[in-house]
């Protein structure tokens, strides 16, 4: 299809959002992993924030930019309703944690606790640059904001192995042979669920749930 420039100027914000906000929780997670005794990230050449040892051509690349360009071409500035990304998993040994099953979930969400910091960051930045007149830029804090929401929300799912699957396995909910048996399918099994109406209607909810704390949060900065 076509592009105007707007398109393709937003299209290239969005990108670069959602690759750098991939690339810091798996920076997070390296970093955690490390704080809790697990050399393994820092011997991979994971603990840095530089973004490159963190891209997986697939996951940090591509299919975020079929989501912008192809699957959801009409973008603003509020951002993009939803995508698909990764980074290249962290490698973690558990067997270096003290507590191999607390620190190794503390690990997993070390991405949610990512988001966390980026959410907040974008709705100070952008009440900040709200207040100062610069609208276009506070939008940028706001797809910010959008983007790990959703990459927050996903963490959330019980599917391996997204945290939240990895949760239910730590947890004895499920043993190791079903979790690696599932995460095989996970790609596929998401595809289907983001293509379901409740799903999106139950995402769409929690997403603006999470989100609403720090709109408000923003809302103090801009006056």
């Amino acid at each position: 299809m076509d592009f105007d420039i707007a398109t393709l100027r937003n299209g290239l914000i969005f990108f670069f959002l959602i690759a750098s906000s991939l690339c810091l929780r798996a920076y997070a997670q390296a970093w955690v992993a490390d704080r809790l005794g697990d050399p393994t990230p820092r011997s991979e050449g994971r603990l840095t924030a530089n973004p490159l040892p963190h891209v997986d051509l697939l996951g940090t690349v591509v299919m975020p930019l079929i989501f912008i360009f192809y699957l959801q071409p009409a973008l603003n500035s509020r951002g993009l309703t939803l995508f698909l990304g990764w980074a290249k998993p962290v490698p973690i040994n558990p067997h270096h944690f003290k507590h191999p099953t607390r620190d190794a979930v503390i690990t997993q969400f070390a991405g949610f606790g990512m988001g966390l910091v980026l959410l907040t960051l974008g709705a100070v930045a952008g009440g900040l640059l709200w207040r100062s007149g610069q609208q276009e830029l506070m939008g940028i804090c706001e797809s910010l904001m959008g983007i790990n929401a959703t990459l927050m929300v996903f963490d959330l799912l019980p599917i391996p192995p997204l945290p939240g699957g990895g949760l239910l396995r730590h947890l004895g909910y499920i043993s190791e042979e079903t979790y690696y048996n599932i995460a095989r399918w996970s790609g596929l099994v998401l595809i289907i669920l983001i293509n379901l109406k409740p799903f999106m209607i139950a995402f769409s909810i929690v997403r603006g749930l999470l989100l609403l704390p720090f709109y408000l949060l923003m809302q103090l900065f801009t006056l």
